[in-house]
């Protein structure tokens, strides 16, 4: 299970998508996000984020 506060996840954010596009998902996040969540991978996807960015930007393999 990998799953992110919303502070770790703002700053995977701002690493893969830049300052201003994390800034602007901040306040649309929940406090934890699990990135094996049905749920929580389709609210990313509908804000335009996806688990591979994600995990690219944490420099992990799928």
């Amino acid at each position: 299970m990998t799953v992110l506060t919303k502070a770790e996840a703002l700053k995977v954010l701002r690493r893969a998508y830049g300052p201003d596009r994390a800034k602007s998902l901040a306040g649309r996040l929940p406090d934890r996000i699990d990135l094996d969540s049905d749920a929580d991978t389709r609210l990313l996807a509908e804000l335009g984020v996806t688990r591979d960015g994600l995990f690219d930007a944490l420099g992990a393999e799928l």
